[in-house]
This record gives C-alpha cells, sequence and structure tokens, in this order.
C-alpha cells in the first residue's frame, strides 16, 4: 500500500513523467551537432544536380507519389544494409532528402557519426520546399515530370 502512494506520488507530482517528444528533440539537438552546417537549399541541390547522388531516405511510398528524377530510394531504416553493400559509400557527396528535413537529417547524423561519411548534406525542407520551389517531381505513374501544388502547410 504504501509502495503504491509513493508512486502515485511521484507520478502526480511529474517525477516520472514520460513526453516522447522530448526524446525527439533530444534526437533532432545531437543529430544538429553532428550534423552541423550542412544543410543546402533548393537552388544549392540544382547547381549540384548531376554533381552528387541524392538519397530520398522516405518511405517507398512516399517515394513513389513523387521524387526527385536522379534520387535514389533507401528508406532511413535500411541505410545500414546500403552502406554493407555498397550503394552508398563514404566518400561519396550525398544529398539526404525526405519529406520535410527530419528524417534526413537524422539520416545524415548516423551515416556521419556511425558510418564515417565526410560530404553529407540534407536538403533544407526536404521534398515540401522542392515542390514550394516549383521544381518538377517524378512518380511511379509514369506520368513524367509534373509539378505539384501543395495546398495548406
Amino acid at each position: 500500500m504504501l509502495k503504491k502512494l509513493l508512486i502515485g506520488t511521484f507520478l502526480s507530482v511529474g517525477l516520472f513523467a514520460y513526453n516522447p517528444l522530448n526524446g525527439v528533440k533530444a534526437q533532432k539537438a545531437d543529430a544538429l551537432k553532428i550534423v552541423g552546417n550542412n544543410f543546402i537549399t533548393v537552388q544549392t541541390l540544382k547547381k549540384w544536380l548531376g554533381f552528387v547522388k541524392i538519397i530520398d531516405v522516405r518511405e517507398e511510398a512516399e517515394y513513389r507519389s513523387g521524387h526527385i528524377k536522379t534520387s535514389i530510394l533507401i528508406p532511413r531504416g535500411v541505410l545500414y544494409g546500403a552502406v554493407k553493400k555498397g550503394k552508398i559509400k563514404p566518400n561519396d557527396k550525398l544529398v539526404i532528402v525526405c519529406r520535410t528535413g527530419h528524417r534526413a537529417l537524422l539520416a545524415a547524423a548516423t551515416l556521419k557519426k556511425w558510418y564515417k561519411f565526410n560530404n553529407v548534406y540534407v536538403l533544407k525542407g526536404g521534398i515540401k520546399a522542392w515542390i514550394q520551389n516549383g521544381e518538377v517531381v517524378y512518380n511511379s505513374m509514369h506520368l513524367g515530370p509534373v509539378k505539384i501544388e501543395l495546398q495548406g502547410k
């Protein structure tokens, strides 16, 4: 009885309160320290096209709905396998892309910290920024290049 009372007291004053967003914020803060200033804009990526590998770390359905033409799909959860198989190498110049930039940041930090990749950049704002800048995306329906207008924020 006393144990339950103590646990209830601790929970009510918030000593053991769990907020999953705190973990996400800490994860993002750590990733920012690792990646540093290696963020690029849509304009920079356009200049780099043909000279970098664009790695899209979204899931397959997201990628198929619209992606940058030369990008390679490697979902964040399978980065390890791509490194092991040599699809991407530590000396490659990579631009990591996702929907808004969060997963790309985490993927870039993983590549830099654990696999010792040096030339890893994150597209600031992700594929949403690409689309908002009026750039073309390709989809799996083979409609060719399409421009998409985002609604809402």
